[in-house]
């Protein structure tokens, strides 16, 4: 009798640890731990992993990903967010943003732009102190040459700063194209590093980025950025700042940190089309 309370108890046990495991957080976030370094280059496997604070991956087919306090697009046209399937990237869906030079309907906050964030989502959010991984791939859909003529950047991805009637803010990483290359530019144009110097080849493919932030308002922090192209399996280190001042704001004055993803600015005559999928936000140090 007393064994086969025993092995009812055990089940029990085993039941609860199989169900807690297989438990998913709803909204985008889940709960992991792997142990690796920060500065090495890992394969594509080990790196979802962590304490996950925001994974969106669009695989419901809703612009939001069915997130609340995601926003798709503050741009009115009809396809200025809109949902791509099949991804083309293993993914069923990813989301795509479009802007049209000199159409206001592809415009918000008197700009040509339309961009997705997470500004609304108190996790989401970083400050001075947090310490963070940032994940995302990105399409290029028919990206139209640079020949001649200025640089007219497009922002595709960034880490932003917000500011408030008080104090202005900075832009501690944007994710530019440039003429043909893609580029990393700092808060305040301090520091631009190209790291594809020619795009051409990668249109209409994806590419994978990584971004480890140590946030601080001294110089102490760190950003290192990671990229993995079309055919490569493992991320690479393409730049790296140490002991550096990375979050671009006061917080005393409301300032604070989040992410913004699609299409931002273009050049007279063009249309522009990005498709972003898998972006997510990790806690560090990896547990």
């Amino acid at each position: 009798m007393r064994k086969s309370v025993y092995l009812q108890n055990y089940l029990a046990i085993a039941v609860l640890f199989l169900a807690t495991a297989c438990d998913k957080i709803e909204n985008g976030i889940t709960n992991q731990s792997f142990a690796a370094s920060k500065t090495e280059t890992l394969p594509q496997t080990t790196l979802n992993n962590g304490d996950t604070i925001l994974n969106i991956t669009y695989e419901n087919g809703i612009l939001n990903s069915g997130i609340t306090g995601v926003t798709a697009t503050h741009a009115t046209a009809a396809d200025a967010a809109y949902m791509i399937n099949p991804a083309g990237n293993g993914s069923n869906y990813a989301i795509a943003h479009k802007i049209v030079y000199g159409d206001p309907a592809y415009s918000s906050d008197g700009s040509v732009r339309s961009e997705s964030d997470a500004i609304a989502i108190p996790n989401a959010r970083f400050f001075p102190g947090d310490e963070r991984r940032y994940e995302f791939s990105v399409l290029l859909k028919d990206w139209t040459p640079w020949v001649s003529g200025a640089t007219f950047e497009t922002n595709i991805f960034q880490l932003k700063v917000s500011g408030n009637t008080s104090s202005g803010s900075g832009v501690p990483l944007q994710f530019r194209t440039a003429r043909n290359a893609m580029r990393l530019r700092y808060e305040a144009s301090s520091s631009i590093k190209d790291i594809i110097s020619d795009l051409r080849p990668y249109v209409n493919q994806w590419i994978d980025f990584r971004v480890d932030v140590l946030w601080t308002d001294d110089p102490t922090g760190y950003m290192r950025t990671y990229m993995k192209l079309p055919g490569q399996t493992n991320y690479v280190l393409v730049d790296e700042k140490t002991n550096y001042r990375t979050f671009a704001g006061n917080v005393s004055v409301g300032n604070l940190g989040y992410i913004k993803w699609g299409v931002y600015g273009t050049q007279e005559g063009l249309t522009r089309i990005a498709y972003h999928d898998n972006i997510k936000i990790i806690k560090l140090p990896l547990q």
